[in-house]
């Protein structure tokens, strides 16, 4: 009996464990990496070769001059779209590029550089330098009249401009027999270097054969493009050489733009399209990384606040899953325009979305005093950040945001200052309570003098909050000292308004009192251009030719005359009040 028992439930368990029928989900097409194709004119999908292998040969620079914009735009876009194939697709990328280090312009350019050092080491009479540079300035002017290319026919006359206004003080110091200043010497020296070596080298060229002064020119500008490189935050290349280098002179460009800010210029742009190199493309790209840092810093700020471990995994509400939502919709989109011929400029925007509705949703939180979600935004700033390295953008190891302190200090300097400086912010918040309770003015002073002028020059920012904790940033210090700057002038234009404001309504009050204290019965005795016999209370009766004056200007000038009449009364009533 107990035998067959157990049969059956056996049975019956067999029976339970069968597994329903099952199918495989259909899925969704999956987005494939798409690339212009140069031969066919239109976007093909990227299919490598062998594999996972990507072989990808670049013509570099050939090295003999400064590198420019041009230049400096293509090593950078080359640069974005072999870290994107690498470390976004995985594909495994070897990258070649060629350095030209002998050619005939390298050869030209060489000899040119010797001739003209040679011809200063002669230190030739103010006369001879005169005589030279207008004989050279004639060949010259022969190829600006032959140029056609707008661009290049605006540098030319930009040089010959320059020239011209070079040879005028030398003219006329030779012209009068001076003994010349040595200084307008080398300005037109400088000046015309360029038409005055192509001259020499058309004279004395065929002369100069020495190998060495052909091999030190390239040698020199592959090291300078190395460096530029290097400061570009370019990854490493494997170099063949056979090339030369010619770029807008990178490092004024980088005084004025940090490296970063240059990538994201070209990254708000298609690589494949002509890039307007306007003030307004480079102010664009300042604003954007200031709109993505400040999120960072807000971010990093939320993070550091004290909790539990309980408090980093928060209940989500309607607000959160709109965000988480909207999180993964972002980027799929990202993803989608870097399939798309890799368009860094719609990942851009579809992350400069993404931003904003992070700083709404912590806005609103911030309004209705309740902490905003850790570990949701935490999320998205790891994502910003992992794709801006993917770019180029963010070096160094730190998980979130830009560094700050120099590369590979970051992570340092942030986890070593900030418990200091959340003592010292804690400090200051206490001091201004009691200020404000006790009215101690000086203290309150002495509290923002050390948030507004003091910390900015450490690199740190102290944010205020109504019923909240101060908020603490560490900022590179020169953007703090250019935010100070441009507060400073923003309330020096609102004083200077509002004290023009003040005057105008100062003048408005004292030229309405001056017109008060005209007696009715002289407001119209002083134009005697236009009225005459007025009767006992000084209204006109007639004009200044004599003749009567219509019923309709009566009436209009009685108006007045009333309005008059009720000013000066006004006016009189305020001297009895003594106001």
């Amino acid at each position: 009996m107990y035998s067959q028992n157990k049969t059956i439930t056996s049975q019956v368990s067999k029976a339970k464990r069968v597994q329903p029928p099952w199918s495989p989900p259909e899925g969704t097409d999956v987005s494939k990496l798409h690339l212009y194709n140069s031969l066919t004119r239109t976007k093909e999908v990227f299919v490598p070769q062998k594999g996972n292998k990507v072989l990808w040969y670049c013509c570099g620079p050939t090295v003999y001059d400064a590198s420019h914009m041009g230049h400096a735009r293509s090593y950078i876009s080359f640069d974005i779209l072999r870290r994107i194939l690498k470390d976004y697709f995985k594909y495994d990328v070897f990258y070649c590029m060629n350095v030209t280090d002998i050619d005939d312009k390298i050869i030209k350019r060489a000899r040119q550089n010797y001739l003209l050092e040679q011809y200063g080491e002669k230190k030739p009479s103010p006369s001879q330098i005169l005589q030279d540079v207008l004989t050279a300035r004639t060949p010259f002017k022969a190829k600006l009249a032959e140029t056609t290319d707008p661009d290049k026919k605006q540098m030319l006359e930009r040089l010959d401009a320059a020239v011209d206004a070079a040879l005028g003080p030398l003219q006329m110091s030779v012209q009068s027999n001076a003994a010349g200043d040595t200084l307008q010497n080398q300005v037109l020296l400088e000046e015309a270097k360029d038409l005055l070596s192509d001259w020499l080298d058309s004279q004395f060229g065929s002369q100069v054969t020495e190998n060495s002064i052909f091999s030190l020119l390239p040698k020199y500008w592959e090291g300078e493009y190395h460096k530029d490189m290097e400061a570009l935050n370019v990854s490493k290349l494997i170099l063949v050489n056979n090339s030369i280098y010619e770029v807008l002179t990178l490092c004024i460009v980088l005084y004025f733009l940090s490296a970063r800010q240059l990538r994201l210029a070209f990254l708000m742009h298609s690589w494949k399209d002509t890039l307007d190199y306007s003030n307004n493309t480079m102010e664009s790209a300042i604003q954007y990384e200031r709109f993505i840092n400040e999120f960072f810093l807000n971010v990093k700020d939320i993070l550091r606040s004290p909790t539990d471990i309980t408090g980093q995994f928060e209940k989500w509400e309607a607000e959160e899953i709109e965000l988480n939502k909207s999180f993964y919709e972002k980027k799929t989109s990202v993803h989608e325009a870097l399939c798309d011929n890799i368009d860094t400029r719609s990942a851009l925007e579809e992350m400069r979305a993404l931003v904003g509705q992070s700083n709404t949703y912590m806005a609103a939180r911030r309004s209705a005093k309740l902490p905003p979600n850790r570990m949701l935004l935490q999320s998205i700033a790891l994502y910003l950040t992992d794709m801006l390295k993917t770019f180029g953008a963010i070096e160094g190891s730190e998980p979130i945001g830009f560094p700050v302190g120099g590369n590979g200090q970051n992570a340092d300097l942030e986890s070593t200052v900030m418990p200091y400086l959340s003592v010292l912010s804690d400090f200051r918040e206490d001091v201004r309570k009691i200020a404000r309770e006790k009215k101690v003015t000086e203290l309150l002073r002495l509290c923002d003098e050390l948030r507004d002028d003091t910390l900015p020059e450490l690199g740190v920012r102290l944010e205020d909050r109504d019923g909240l904790p101060t908020s603490v940033k560490l900022v590179d210090k020169e953007t703090l000292l250019k935010e100070r700057e441009e507060r400073k002038k923003m309330e020096d234009e609102k004083k200077k308004k509002k004290e023009e404001a003040a005057r105008k309504k100062q003048e408005q009050e004292m030229a309405k009192l001056a017109k008060m204290k005209v007696k009715p019965s002289e407001m119209f005795r002083s134009e005697t251009d236009k009225y005459s016999n007025f009767d006992e209370t000084g209204f006109p009766a007639h004009d200044a030719e004599g003749k009567e004056l219509s019923k309709g200007l009566a009436k209009k000038l009685r108006k007045l005359y009333e309005a008059q009449e009720k000013l000066y009364n006004e006016y009189l009533q305020s001297t009895q009040n003594g106001s």
